[in-house]
C-alpha cells in the first residue's frame, strides 16, 4: 500500500484549490482567452473557408460550362453518362465541403504542432486539453463536433466563453478543452514544474504517514 500513487483526483482537486483558489484567480487571468479573441479567430478561419469554398464551387461551375453539363433549365431527365457523374461528383464535393472539410480543419489543425487553426495562430491562441497538453484527434474531433451544441440556442454556448471562469464554451466543456494565449505557455510551464512538485510532496506524505502509525 505504501508504493501505491495516490488517486489523481485527490492530488488535482488540492493542486486546482492552491492554483485556483482565493488569491491566485488575478494569476490566471492572462493564460485563457477572452470571447472576443476567439471571436476574431473564428472570423478569420471563416474567411478561409468561405474563399477555399467559392473556388472549388467556382471551379466546378466553370468545368460544367465548359463541358456542357450544365443545363439552363435545371433538367437532367435526359442527362447523358458524362452528365450524370459531373453531377453526382459535385453532390459528393458539395458534401465533403460542408461537413467533412469543417471538420478535417479544425480537427487536424488543433491536433497538430501548431494546436491551432490559422484563426487562432493569427491571433496568438492555442488549443490544450484539462491538463494544458496538446489534443490528440480524437478530442480534437469531439470539440468540433460539440460546437453544434453551442450554437443551440442562438449560439449561447459560445457565448458562455465570455462568462465562464476559464473562458469555455459548451464544447470546451464537453470536450474538457481550454482555448489559452500562447504567450502564457512559460506560466503554464512553470505551473506544470510546481504540480510535479505538488504530486511528490502528496506521495511522501501519503507514503510517511502508515510509517508514524507503525510507531
Amino acid at each position: 500500500m505504501m508504493n501505491e500513487q495516490p488517486a489523481p483526483d485527490a492530488v488535482n482537486r488540492m493542486y486546482e484549490q492552491r492554483m485556483y483558489g482565493q488569491g491566485n484567480v488575478q494569476a490566471q487571468k492572462g493564460i485563457h482567452a477572452g470571447f472576443w479573441k476567439r471571436f476574431l479567430a473564428i472570423c478569420i478561419d471563416a474567411v478561409i473557408y468561405m474563399v477555399i469554398f467559392f473556388i472549388v464551387m467556382r471551379s466546378i461551375d466553370l468545368f460544367g460550362n465548359l463541358k456542357g453539363y450544365i443545363s439552363t433549365d435545371h433538367s437532367y431527365s435526359d442527362a447523358s453518362t458524362g452528365q450524370t457523374v459531373y453531377i453526382f461528383t459535385s453532390l459528393i464535393l458539395v458534401f465533403f465541403l460542408r461537413v467533412i472539410f469543417p471538420w478535417l480543419y479544425f480537427s487536424l489543425f488543433e491536433k497538430s504542432k501548431y494546436q491551432a487553426t490559422p484563426g487562432k495562430m493569427a491571433v496568438g491562441l492555442i488549443v490544450v486539453d484539462q491538463y494544458y497538453r496538446p489534443l490528440r484527434f480524437g478530442r480534437a474531433s469531439g470539440r468540433y463536433w460539440a460546437k453544434f451544441l453551442s450554437t443551440l440556442p442562438f449560439g449561447i454556448g459560445y457565448m458562455l466563453a465570455g462568462w465562464t471562469a476559464r473562458k469555455q464554451g459548451i464544447h470546451d466543456l464537453v470536450a474538457s478543452t481550454y482555448v489559452i494565449n500562447k504567450d502564457a505557455l512559460p506560466q503554464l510551464e512553470q505551473q506544470r514544474l510546481e504540480y510535479e512538485q505538488h504530486v511528490q510532496q502528496f506521495n511522501t506524505q501519503q507514503g510517511a504517514q502508515p510509517s508514524m502509525q507503525e510507531n
